[in-house]
């Protein structure tokens, strides 16, 4: 078994053992069901163990690949994939070139990134999960429903502003309809959204292993257009992270850390739930 499906196993088993919500659903007789077929999550707590897949994902990328890299003389930009741009991706972007390789896989899970003050009008919140965002900003916690025009269940995750870069871009961005923007500021909501109410312990790790991999497309987008260069210094894409220099990891570097990182703080994050 490879390191990936490990990680990917620890995540599912960490939820598993420490949520309370887990629930048997196998009709008889159970001998002809596998042990994977006998679970059934309901899909609220699968949207819980992506959403947090998926934020550790989105603060590496901010902090260790932007941030830092930043600091080092990399380059970000919101036209990055120009052909005259030598720049990667901002936060933003990743998730949005995250979301658009999850939408070409066979599995119908979706991402969406929105904001009652975006700087894109397509990422505006409008309807009911502009309503639902309304009650996110008064308690700070997911909001859980089904969307009846779409007849798909959601799930809405606070967005806060957990780097400077992410609060200083906006300020300063011409488009901006707010410029007033504060560290761990509710910025928008990442929205998940999945046709069926439920799902089983094979469709939960395949969620994970699409998401991941148009995580990972995402990066190695980026890692591409690096070699397009040739105005700026030679990126050096190996083991070494831009904390270290002018470097970029490799995408099974950049996976492999963000995974077990992973795995790790979802059975904090379920230990503290349960205490």
């Amino acid at each position: 078994m490879n390191k990936k499906k490990i990680f990917l196993l620890l995540i599912v088993l960490a939820f598993l053992t420490l949520n309370s919500y887990l629930f048997f659903t196998a009709p008889e007789p159970l001998k002809e069901m596998t042990n994977e077929e006998r679970y059934t999550f309901s899909v609220y707590d699968g949207f819980k163990i992506i959403a947090s897949l998926n934020d550790e994902y989105r603060t590496y990328y901010t902090n260790k690949i932007v941030g830092d890299g930043k600091k080092t003389g990399l380059k970000f930009d919101e036209h990055w994939e120009n052909n005259d741009i030598e720049a990667g991706p901002l936060p933003a972007l990743f998730l949005r070139s995250t979301s658009a390789f999850l939408e070409k896989s066979p599995v119908p899970l979706s991402l969406y990134l929105g904001s009652d003050f975006p700087i894109s009008e397509s990422n505006l919140l409008t309807g009911v999960q502009a309503e639902k965002f309304k009650e996110i900003k008064e308690d700070l916690q997911p909001r859980y429903f089904v969307d009846k025009e779409t007849e798909r269940y959601i799930g809405m995750f606070p967005d806060f502003a957990s780097a400077n870069a992410c609060v200083s871009c906006h300020n300063n961005h011409a488009n901006s309809p707010k410029k007033d923007w504060k560290l761990n500021d509710v910025m928008g909501a990442t929205t998940w959204a999945f046709p069926s109410d439920s799902l089983t312990t094979n469709e939960l790790i395949k969620w994970i292993e699409v998401y991941t991999q148009s995580a990972n497309n995402a990066y190695s987008s980026y890692l591409d257009k690096t070699k397009t260069f040739e105005h700026s210094e030679k990126i050096i894409v190996g083991k070494k992270w831009p904390s270290e220099g002018y470097f970029l990891p490799t995408v099974n570097s950049f996976s492999d850390t963000i995974l077990s990182r992973s795995s790790l703080n979802l059975i904090k994050s379920f230990i503290h739930e349960k205490n």
